[in-house]
């Protein structure tokens, strides 16, 4: 879309492009920073020369607000950025953060409601940012689908905060005037409860209805009737809210003290807050994923490490003086012989089981995980059994007492260990390096 404004140059800096959007208070620009060289979006305000004087002072004070307001965010990642404001012919004009995308009410008056895995990850971004924007005193006060933007990179981020209210600021609305859309608009607003943190979670509540049911679930023919939906109808029952579900129908209660928290909420929606990195705006979200057996990997290790060591340490001890090793076994005669050899057996065994982590979390791999532990039981017990032969062959080879063969076994079932440990540690730190933990991207 374009207009005569286009080619326009706002404090000497901001060269107009085309029209992205307009509303009622006034319209957003795609511009060039010919500063920077690189693309923005500048929001005009609109003041008709028509209008009272009050509103135009309350239009001026209402953009300074909402610039103020998102200044106040700017580093969090999921809300649209305020770079600057620039006053030309006594109006602002807001310089903002450009987003390569549409708004998920675009997005679902042209595809449709969201697909449910999208939903709630939409559900979790919004929830994230409206709990920042909270801890920084600001309430939206407007969140609808128009003011969610879904870029193409995959961030959501809230924007618009020309109806923001912090907990500093001074009322600026007349009394009996509403600001923002009637049917996103939490009860006690219209009652009179305005700028509480719970008119944003209901907003929320609406917007995600929308988003997964394809229909504003409060929206009638006049506004009135909308009002009236809003105050006393039920939002009809929901038939593709999937698990998102139970956090809805929570978020459009109608008492505020019933709608849950943000953490709460973050929770419902099944929100992976500890696998998540927030940081900052010129770098992106990658997952933070961990990999199963990482420290309770190493701490098994150590633990088996030290019960080989220890328990073929004490077989030395039990064993006999003279070429016993294969003897005791064989026959079975000496009851510390045996424990020793069925101790290495299964703690070797044990030990191979946690390098190669078939011990994984996940139940459903349970069966797979019990085969393959046994099947290396077996295969590393009889590899234990042939460190007691090796033993004994290099005893007879270098013609030493029958105790130094045991002595041998534990020199060889030690470096094996040493050799296993270092692996697996060079393997985490492989892990650690090569992007298995969370990591940003320029």
């Amino acid at each position: 879309m374009t207009s005569r404004l286009a080619g326009y140059v706002v404090g000497g800096r901001y060269r107009l492009a085309d029209e992205l959007g307009s509303g009622g208070f006034g319209r957003v620009w795609r511009a060039r920073d010919e500063t920077l060289d690189v693309d923005v979006a500048i929001k005009e305000l609109r003041l008709p020369p028509w209008i009272p004087e009050t509103e135009r002072a309350e239009r001026l004070a209402r953009a300074t607000r909402e610039a103020r307001n998102a200044a106040r965010l700017r580093q969090h990642d999921g809300i649209v950025a305020i770079h600057d404001v620039v006053i030309e012919d006594g109006l602002p004009w807001i310089v903002m953060e450009l987003i390569e995308g549409c708004s998920l009410s675009e997005y679902v008056e042209e595809h449709g409601p969201l697909p449910l895995d999208r939903a709630v990850e939409v559900a979790a971004a919004l929830l994230t940012s409206i709990g920042a924007a909270h801890r920084e005193g600001v309430v939206h006060r407007d969140i609808k689908p128009a003011n969610v933007m879904l870029a193409e990179n995959g961030k959501v981020l809230l924007t618009d905060f020309g109806t923001a209210i912090h907990h500093t600021d001074s009322a600026l609305t007349a009394t009996g005037m509403f600001i923002g859309s009637a049917e996103y608009m939490a009860p006690e607003r219209l009652r009179g409860s305005d700028g509480l943190p719970a008119g944003d979670l209901f907003s929320l509540g609406v917007t995600l209805y929308q988003a997964v049911e394809g229909v504003s679930p409060f929206r009638r023919d006049t506004q009135e009737a909308t009002l009236a939906a809003v105050l006393l109808d039920e939002a009809p029952a929901p038939q593709r809210t999937g698990p998102l579900t139970r956090l809805i129908t929570r978020l459009l209660d109608k008492d505020p003290g019933r709608r849950p928290t943000v953490d709460e909420a973050l929770a419902m929606a099944g929100a992976r807050s500890a696998t998540m990195v927030h940081v900052r705006r010129d770098t992106k979200i990658l997952p933070v994923r961990t990999r199963e057996g990482g420290r309770s990997g190493v701490a098994a290790l150590i633990v088996a490490m030290t019960a080989v060591v220890g328990l073929t340490a004490l077989g030395v001890a039990g064993l006999p003086d003279a070429g016993g090793t294969w003897e005791h076994f064989e026959r079975f005669r000496d009851d510390t012989a045996l424990i020793v050899a069925v101790a290495d057996v299964v703690i070797t065994g044990l030990l191979c089981a946690s390098l190669a982590r078939f011990l994984p979390k996940n139940a459903g791999r349970t069966v797979t995980a019990v085969a393959g532990a046994a099947g290396l039981v077996f295969g590393c017990g009889a590899t234990a059994f042939a460190f007691h032969g090796a033993g004994e062959t290099l005893r007879n080879m270098m013609e030493l007492p029958g105790r130094d063969a045991a002595t041998m076994s534990l020199t060889l079932i030690s470096i094996v260990v040493l050799v296993a440990a270092g692996a697996a540690w060079t393997s985490q730190r492989t892990d650690r390096r090569g992007g298995i933990r969370g990591r940003t991207r320029s």
